[in-house]
């Protein structure tokens, strides 16, 4: 009877034990819940185009933290406001949530322009894609050197190696392909702007050489405006195998550039006159 009743004891007390660590237990997890808002979550709000004051109001009403881990130059956007998020938008967290931003940066990045001439296409496009830059329109022009990168430009304007830019431009590039054996014709340039001889001398398959501005051309307006006065070779040479370049001479003087006209008329005049003659 006592072994019997010891048992009993034993059992009561060991079914009690069980019972207490059940309810400890449920009384643990309800107080988690209460604690971690278990259930309750908060919907992330879309802050796109939100400028910072109006981004901490809504997070302070949410009760939710922020940082932001990047700028991003977007044209299209307002400097200072959200262009992106994570949490994204609709997203479910729970109060205290600390939400990443992508804030539109004040102005674009810059890069400092490389030396991508006299250098390979592959090489270039290399250099190009190592600093943030894009390749833009590859020109391939006549030339005793094949694949070699000629010129870099962008838009119509050479951009020298050390020039500041924004990350991303497009850099247009004038490559060599092997040198055609045909000739072609001096064009004249003479009174021509920069663009425009670009557009006689590629029809030509001629190549742009060495660029000159004399003392009249003194800001960035003066040297879109300018107009050659003086080319190497001009109208008294022979002709020029395709893929040659031609040196140019640039000025706004206008006296300078009614002259080199006169002179430029009398040239093809005689060139003229002498082709009659072998004839």
């Amino acid at each position: 009877m006592k072994l019997s009743a010891l048992g009993s004891w034993v059992l009561k007390k060991m079914i009690l034990a069980v019972v207490i660590t059940i309810f400890l237990l449920l009384i643990t997890m309800f107080f988690i819940r209460v604690y971690t808002h278990h259930g309750e979550s908060l919907t992330v709000p879309d802050f796109s185009g939100m400028m910072e004051e109006q981004v901490l109001d809504i997070l302070k009403k949410n009760e939710l933290n922020y940082q932001v881990t990047d700028s991003l130059y977007v044209t299209e956007e307002k400097p200072g406001t959200v262009v992106g998020q994570f949490p994204v938008k609709g997203s479910h967290v729970k109060s205290g949530r600390t939400i990443f931003f992508t804030i539109c940066a004040r102005k674009p990045e810059q890069v400092s322009m490389p030396k991508l001439t006299d250098i390979s296409l592959r090489q270039a496009m290399n250099i190009l894609n190592r600093v943030g830059l894009n390749v833009g329109t590859i020109t391939y022009v006549p030339s005793e050197y094949t694949d070699l990168v000629l010129a870099q430009t962008m838009g119509i304007e050479d951009i020298e190696q050390g020039s500041k830019i924004n990350k991303g431009t497009e850099i247009d590039l004038t490559v060599g392909k092997s040198l055609s054996s045909e000739k072609t014709v001096i064009p004249d340039l003479i009174g021509l702007t920069l663009e425009m001889a670009k557009n006689e001398m590629t029809s030509l398959f001629l190549v742009q050489g060495s660029l000159i501005y004399d003392e009249s051309v003194k800001s960035n307006e003066d040297t879109l405006n300018s107009k050659i006065w003086k080319q190497d070779p001009d109208l008294s040479g022979e002709n020029l195998k395709q893929g040659s370049s031609i040196d140019m001479w640039f000025t706004i003087d206008e006296e300078k550039l009614k002259n080199a006209e006169a002179l430029a008329d009398s040239l093809k005049m005689a060139v003229v006159s002498v082709n009659e003659d072998n004839k």
